[in-house]
């Protein structure tokens, strides 16, 4: 780390909205080539700190400097101009739009004055996707990439050097990053941590937002935890544990990450039968009253695409699914719902939700036909319908909040809200605590147990191995668009999970060699 003064100080950063006091005299101090972790629950004030960083609020109170010189930012002009730069969780792409237009967005190589020069353009982009080792497209449309893909895609937008397109000539001295791995494989994380520790390398620094602990002890130098607006404490990363940051964070021990309450199994709720189409082949598998059904597996290995199939938003085009014994066609998700099936999709905020409405209308949308008088659905309907699922699911915000004003973790009990509020039996969650903090994750994990002791079914699809062998019955292990194994939960390890998931092993509940290709998963 150089000499010198820190590359950025924040002291004293207030910033109050209606009713609320998101920041009470926060002090943050950043060096150069350090990678200092940020954490804290969801609503702690991270996201506001780090939005006052990057000119997207303005402050109250409180001084900032850089290089240890007084420092105003009004704008996110002003922030680009110092160098900062900041890739949120939710990202900012134009879909419609190339991979280098993205990249190279408002910035893009122009000749006889106003004309894009196109190979220019893609000739830097190729550069700089082959500086950071990703294979992409910059011809490739964004919204025709995954979640993980767009990822980084934001990543090498925020690292790029304008005028060349290289990572050596970025011109960022302060990189935040939030929640960055939260939709990346194991490999692009890998790759994402050697990019990181290069940047330090270079003496940028970087503030990383994560509520994922194994990563703090992997790449942090310094830590800071925040909870309700405050810091609770700042420290090298070598003089914390786990335990302590975790007590830190929610006030509170969390001893059991994962409080599974085994459920008695019931009747069968879903069963699917050699569903295919797209990337999948020959899925077989049921789903009992009062069972965690886990689904494991790599990027692309199709769990989206069935959850999708399951829960009416694609068309179910090879094989027959059938809720409670009856079989069932569904031609959109209202069919899906009208017979108890609700999904928490990956992109709540794509799919899930509608920001600029508020918590309760959003909780009501799936439910508008059934509570609607002569076709208005009143805003007192709303609210009585909302209030007593935004207590329950200790939402931070009240019902007449627009939800794009909450945080990820609150967001993400707003669409499980909307599901609680109907007679929803058959709960597919894809990735549920993505974002979320470690006090959430245990509320989540909490309202599955409430639910599958309620007689309910849930199909959790998650990328954290931990989250899978916690909180699952059986965990089912797709490769490739297929069902490649079955592990019973007694049985289940990570390197058995793994394996399965890296089509190198096939593995049941017995313990016994099985292929589940052949259509036999339940």
């Amino acid at each position: 780390m150089a000499d010198g003064p820190p590359i950025l100080e924040m002291r004293g950063i207030r910033k109050a909205f209606p009713g609320v006091v998101a920041l009470d005299g926060v002090d943050l101090t950043l060096e150069a080539g350090a990678v200092h972790m940020l954490l804290g629950e969801n609503g702690a004030g991270k996201s506001t700190l780090m939005k006052i960083l990057s000119g997207a609020y303005t402050k109250d109170a409180g001084e900032i400097r850089i290089n240890g010189r007084a420092a105003e930012i009004r704008s996110p002009r002003d922030a680009l101009a110092l160098g900062i730069r900041v890739i949120y969780q939710e990202l900012n792409l134009v879909p419609q739009l190339s991979v280098a237009e993205n990249i190279f967005l408002g910035e893009a190589p122009v000749r006889w004055g106003s004309v894009v020069d196109w190979p220019a353009l893609y000739e830097r982009t190729s550069r700089l996707l082959t500086d950071l080792g990703l294979p992409l497209d910059p011809r490739a449309l964004v919204s025709r990439l995954g979640i993980a893909q767009r990822q980084m895609v934001e990543i090498a937008k925020a690292l790029s050097g304008k005028s060349t397109g290289q990572i050596a000539d970025t011109p960022a001295s302060v990189l935040v990053m939030d929640e960055p791995t939260s939709s990346l494989t194991s490999r692009e994380v890998t790759q994402l941590f050697a990019l990181i520790q290069r940047l330090a390398a270079r003496g940028v620094a970087i503030v990383y937002i994560t509520h994922r602990l194994d990563e703090v002890f992997r790449i942090g130098h310094r830590i800071t935890v925040m909870r309700d607006g405050r810091v609770v404490a700042t420290r090298p990363i070598q003089d914390v544990t786990i335990p302590e940051l975790v007590r830190m964070m929610a006030n509170r021990d969390l001893a059991d990450h994962f409080p599974k309450v085994r459920a008695d199994r019931g009747d069968e709720l879903l069963r699917v039968e050699n569903v295919g189409g797209g990337p999948l082949s020959g899925i077989t598998f049921s789903l009992h009253a009062g069972e965690v059904l886990g689904i494991a597996g790599l990027l692309g290995a199709g769990r989206t695409e069935l959850a999708r199939i399951v829960a009416g938003a694609d068309r179910c085009k090879e094989g027959r699914l059938f809720v409670r014994g009856r079989e069932v066609r569904f031609r959109d998700p209202d069919d899906a719902i009208a017979h108890g099936i609700g999904l928490l999709p990956e992109d709540r905020k794509a799919q899930g939700l509608v920001p600029g409405l508020t918590v309760a209308r959003n909780i009501a949308l799936p439910h508008g036909r059934r509570l609607a008088r002569f076709g208005i659905l009143s805003r007192h309907c709303e609210t009585a319908l909302a209030s007593p699922i935004v207590a329950d699911l200790r939402v931070k915000a009240t019902s007449t909040q627009t939800v794009r004003l909450l945080s990820g973790g609150n967001q993400q009990k707003v669409v499980l809200g909307k599901w609680l509020a109907g007679d929803v039996r058959i709960f597919i969650f894809d990735e549920p605590t993505r974002g979320v903090d470690v006090g959430s994750k245990v509320e989540i994990y909490n309202l599955m147990n409430r639910l599958t002791a309620r007689g309910a079914g849930i199909i959790m699809i998650s990328s954290e191995l931990p989250e899978l062998l916690g909180m699952s019955d059986r965990i089912l292990v797709m490769h490739r668009g297929r069902l490649h194994a079955e592990i019973a939960a007694a049985d289940a390890t990570e390197e058995r999970v793994l394996s399965a998931a890296l089509g190198l092993a096939h593995s049941t509940g017995s313990g016994q060699a099985h292929s589940t290709s052949s259509g036999q998963a339940s």
